[in-house]
């Protein structure tokens, strides 16, 4: 279908979209106009319609997903009942849906409502360490949903947790060059490439970063397992196996820092004989860490308390995992070795240049320690090509409060401010809750 031009030529909606894609990667808007002819006000009035249909599309497949009764209260929250609230809104938008298009997407959410069932009760199986039956169940489902990245994510997990690393790092990669040609396919087309217009199966798709995460956890793993070997201690493995009791469920109960300490008080003699250990024990506890559980949350106290050079950065590289609650550890572990951890932290930034958005946190530890070290390294990051980065070194030198970080923080503060109007339109570009 083509759209009429207001000079007579009809338009594609493709090349309607052109201009509009364009703004959404970064090219400045007045260029934009003046490369298509457009002026302006048309260029706002094309990314408006655009974000108008991807709202209205999300809408109508929350609907679809969400059965909300006329009494019940209605989802956006407004306090009132729904037939007094959004019923009305939500019923032109269901009209507007073919009827056996709305049969396909009713039968698409059921689809959708037991996969995620399936996802979680593989994930129980993973964290109960029945490995055998998580596997099969992986691939069961992979098998009929093989672009879904939770499948490949529970496929990820387990090979980690089974030390097999090299699978582990193979998929992440495959999945993150994935994921990438993906966002940049979205972006230009409003939607996913291997989903099609025409949704028929239930997927889920990660972001490049999240993938990035998992790609940076296989690759340590992998190169862990070369730097540490484990020597044959069968009673220093033993022990640090006894650190996994943390997991069990039954046996504790308490959430967050509550249930760290609960579990840290009773494996106290246990920890005790681990941190007598020494370094030794590194090769056994890092394994703890490729997984998130109750247990990999003793590792950075641990690194801690042996203080090496080897456990500095160690905390620095595994911060990078981002786990919640593991990754503040780390960098609290590693800030408070101050001005010692600096050239770890410095060494770290300029390595593996591929994850650097992984590296926000220890921007945040060099704003936190304020001597004319870590400021040097800002100042020399205030160039940064990532958006993500830039923001954090900003905030970092604010940390200073050096006058003399005024002009770096101005430059980085006006290129963030136009990064931050291409960041509002594409956040519109999301998929909105029901009644978001």
């Amino acid at each position: 279908m083509e759209n009429q031009h207001s000079d007579g030529e009809s338009r594609s909606p493709v090349d309607l979209m052109k201009p509009v894609v364009e703004f959404l990667k970064g090219t400045d808007p007045d260029l934009i106009c003046s490369q298509y002819g457009i002026s302006r006000a048309e260029l706002d009035k094309r990314l408006e319609a655009y974000q108008t249909a991807q709202r209205r599309m999300a809408l109508v497949d929350q609907l679809v997903l969400h059965r909300v009764g006329r009494n019940e209260p209605c989802p956006c929250g407004s306090g009132k009942k729904y037939k007094k609230c959004c019923l009305p809104q939500h019923e032109e938008a269901r009209k507007a849906v073919p009827p056996e298009r709305l049969k396909e997407m009713e039968k698409l959410a059921k689809a959708r409502e037991q996969l995620a069932k399936d996802i979680a009760r593989g994930y129980d199986l993973l964290f109960k360490e029945d490995y055998g039956k998580a596997g099969r169940l992986a691939d069961q489902l992979l098998t009929a949903y093989p672009e879904d990245d939770r499948l490949h994510d529970m496929v990820v997990s387990l090979a980690l947790a089974t030390g097999d690393y090299e699978k582990a790092y193979l998929t992440c990669r495959s999945r993150w060059q994935m994921a990438t040609q993906e966002n940049e396919f979205y972006q230009e087309h409003g939607f996913h490439q291997r989903e099609g217009k025409e949704v028929r199966k239930p997927v889920h798709f990660y972001s490049p970063s999240t993938w990035l995460e998992n790609l940076w956890i296989s690759q340590r793993a992998r190169t862990y397992r070369k730097q540490y070997p484990q020597p044959d201690n069968e009673g220093l493995a033993n022990l640090v196996l006894q650190l996994k009791a943390a997991n069990d469920v039954n046996r504790f109960t308490s959430h967050q820092a509550e249930g760290y300490e609960e579990r840290k008080q009773a494996l106290a003699t246990v920890l005790s004989r681990v941190e007598g250990a020494g370094d030794a024990a590194i090769p056994y506890v890092l394994p703890l860490t490729y997984v998130f559980s109750w247990a990999s949350l003793f590792v950075p106290e641990l690194l801690r308390a042996w203080g090496s050079d080897a456990c500095l950065r160690l905390l620095g590289e595994l911060s990078m995992f981002r786990f919640p609650y593991f990754a503040q550890m780390c960098l609290a572990h590693l800030e408070s070795f101050g001005d010692r951890a600096l050239p770890v932290i410095d060494d770290i930034l300029q390595r593996e240049a591929a994850f650097d958005e992984l590296k926000g946190g220890l921007l945040s530890v060099l704003g936190n320690i304020h001597t004319p070290e870590s400021y040097a390294i800002l100042v020399r990051m205030i160039d940064h090509e990532n958006p993500d980065i830039l923001k954090w070194v900003a905030q970092a030198l604010e940390q200073h409060e050096n006058p003399d970080a005024v002009p770096h923080l101005e430059r980085a503060k006006a290129r963030l401010g136009e990064l931050s109007k291409i960041a509002g339109a594409m956040r519109e570009l999301v998929p909105q809750q029901l009644g978001g």
